[in-house]
């Protein structure tokens, strides 16, 4: 049985070291949510149409997300989170991932209604 509790514990310790050294920053998730925005616009901008409307509204989204982003530091995670016209949104980056604090993923439904097509 102690040995059980100890190995329990040295793997909870693992595991706070482990998350310390791979929790993910500010930087990192502007870094994520901006090339998921261009690979997401790049899609929309194939059409000739739209490349203006596109790029601008593109520009618009990383200089919202480059001023609105906060970011808190937590011993082994961090939370991000930023403000968008439908509300806040929140992640939480822990062993270098991003996991959503909500339902629905801004990230994912920017430009939605062209992956319907």
């Amino acid at each position: 049985m102690k040995k059980g509790l100890l190995l329990s514990f040295c793997f909870l310790i693992l595991l706070l070291v482990v998350g310390y050294w791979t929790k993910p920053t500010r930087e990192e998730f502007l870094e994520k949510a901006k090339s998921k925005i261009s690979a997401l616009a790049a899609d929309v901008s194939s059409d000739p149409v739209m490349v203006d409307v596109v790029k601008m509204q593109q520009d618009y989204l990383m200089m919202a997300l480059d001023k609105t982003v906060h970011s808190k530091d937590f011993f082994f995670f961090s939370v991000q989170s930023f403000e968008l016209g439908d509300g806040q949104f929140q992640y939480v980056g822990v062993f270098g991932k991003f996991i959503p604090l909500q339902s629905d993923n801004p990230l994912d439904q920017f430009y939605q209604d062209h992956e319907k097509n």
